[in-house]
Parts: C-alpha cells; sequence; structure tokens
C-alpha cells in the first residue's frame, strides 16, 4: 500500500513514517512537500502521487495559539482536513484522521466511548472537532483516530520536559487539574498498522489503558529514568494558562482492542517501553 504522511516531521507522523514503513511504500510529506490549506495545490499533489491512505497528522495542537488566533487553527485544523479528505474522495484513497481528547469537556468521571456527546471548551477541540466531521463527510473510506496527551521521540516531548525540569530546577512542579491517559507515539503508530489492515473505517478511540494526572505522571518517568529529583503540587491557578483544558478526559478504548485484537499497553508500560526504546535507539 501506499501511504501518504502529511504533517511527517511532527511527533506522531515521524513514528507512523518508521512503524507503518516497515510494511509499506511511504510519502513523507510536511509543510515543505504540502500546504495542506491551499485546496487546489493539496488536490493536484496528491493527485500526482495517487496514495491509497493518506493520514492527517498535521495539526496546530498548541491550545494558547489555536485560542489566541482562531482563523489560523480552523484554516490548518479544519479547512486543512477538509482539503485531504476531498483529495482522498476524488481519488479513492482512503483517509485516516487524527483527532483529539479535547473535543469531550471533561465535566464526567465516565470513559467517553465513540459515541459520546462532543462538546469541546477550546478553539483547538473546536477546530479538531469540525476537522473529524469534515473528514467523515467528504471521505467515505475514513478513520477517526481519538487521541490523547502523546508524548514520543522528539525534544519537546513531555517525557523531555519532564527530565528537563529535574535537571535545571531539581524539582519538576506539575499541576493535578486534569486526568488523562498519556499515549505513547509508537504503541498509537503500531495499532494504527493493525487498523489500517481490517478496512474497518469508522471513529476509534486509541490511547493507552489507565489515567494519570500530570503530576503522577511526572513521578513516575523520574522513577523510570532512575531519578531522585522530587515532584511538587502547584495550584493550577498559580500557572498562567489562561485556556480552559478538559479536567477529566478518558476514552473507553474498546472498540479498537475488539477490532484490532489487541489493545494499548497501560500507560506505566508505555513509559517503560519509552526509555527502553529510547536507550536502543
Amino acid at each position: 500500500m501506499k501511504i501518504a504522511v502529511i504533517g511527517a516531521k511532527g511527533m506522531l507522523g515521524s513514528e507512523l513514517c518508521r512503524v507503518l514503513g516497515k510494511q509499506h511504500e511511504m510519502l513523507a510529506w510536511d509543510i515543505d512537500e504540502i500546504d495542506i490549506t491551499d485546496r487546489a495545490g493539496t488536490l493536484a499533489r496528491l493527485g500526482a502521487e495517487r496514495p491509497d491512505l493518506i493520514i492527517n497528522s498535521a495539526a496546530l495542537v498548541n491550545v494558547e495559539v489555536c485560542e489566541a488566533e482562531p482563523d489560523k487553527a480552523w484554516r490548518i485544523n479544519t479547512v486543512g482536513a477538509q482539503n485531504l479528505a476531498l483529495a482522498a474522495q476524488q481519488m479513492g484513497s482512503a483517509l485516516l484522521y487524527i483527532s483529539t481528547d479535547y473535543i469531550f469537556d471533561g465535566q464526567t468521571t465516565v470513559a467517553y466511548d465513540e459515541v459520546a456527546t462532543p462538546n469541546p471548551i477550546n478553539q483547538y477541540g473546536r477546530s479538531k472537532l469540525a476537522g473529524e466531521r469534515l473528514s467523515l463527510q467528504n471521505c467515505q473510506r475514513t478513520y477517526s483516530i481519538r487521541t490523547a496527551w502523546i508524548f514520543g521521540h522528539s525534544a519537546n516531548s513531555y517525557v523531555q520536559r519532564v527530565l528537563n525540569a529535574a535537571d535545571k530546577e531539581g524539582v519538576v512542579r506539575m499541576p493535578e487539574d486534569q486526568l488523562e491517559s498519556p499515549t505513547y507515539t509508537v504503541h498509537l503508530a503500531e495499532a494504527i498498522l493493525r487498523l489500517i489492515a481490517t478496512g474497518a473505517y469508522g471513529i476509534y478511540n486509541v490511547t493507552s489503558l489507565g489515567a494519570c494526572t500530570r503530576a503522577d505522571f511526572a513521578k513516575f518517568v523520574l522513577q523510570a529514568a532512575g531519578r531522585s529529583e522530587p515532584v511538587e503540587i502547584v495550584d493550577s491557578a498559580a500557572i498562567q494558562r489562561p485556556v480552559k483544558r478538559p479536567p477529566h478526559v478518558v476514552l473507553d478504548c474498546r472498540l479498537i482492542q475488539l477490532v484490532t485484537g489487541q489493545p494499548l499497553a497501560h500507560w506505566q508500560q508505555a513509559v517503560q517501553d519509552y526509555f527502553a526504546n529510547a536507550r536502543a535507539r
């Protein structure tokens, strides 16, 4: 299968290219190769290659920037997604859209399944939900992957941010105001590899099992790294975060397990696998 990964230089995109590239022919494209906000250019660029599958991992994910510049967020996350969906439908290609847990408001302690009603509370979540809907509406053969809090092998990964803070300050300061499922890019890419082999299009929640706060995550990262620096709980009100974030977003991932026959690992196992792979690399 010929697969075009859009956003190939990103933390997830680069991992998708590595994992899927073991079995498929890959087109690794980023902003230098394709501008997804340019509809005509997107249709022409993809039309020349006619991939069997287009993976849209390109997004503006900075929540503060999305809130401050909503037009930019919607141009990339929504119009860009629509353009890729139109291109896929025109060519008869399949499409895979990377969505987010931020499409929910987090005002429940119950895990969200694929039929739960979205209610995003910031521009990032709104623009991504609109991108998901336009992808599904404009391309009949679409997978939408709702994932959460991804970490991987990049300089700005959350694992590296924890370690950098420990190195610099001798202490890691984290809030406890959000509960999510940190998801390792390698495990997510492997789940996507299994899913695209099924041809079972639709919406899927795909995160690590279990959930934790930022403080819990930092504590486990330091433990897994063999570090002794303490984690200090900070009041979220003291952190300058002007944009609302959903406080409790845990996704029910049973569907991906039933369809592919395999769940993702628990988030603690994901952290351990991260360090094992980091050493190997």
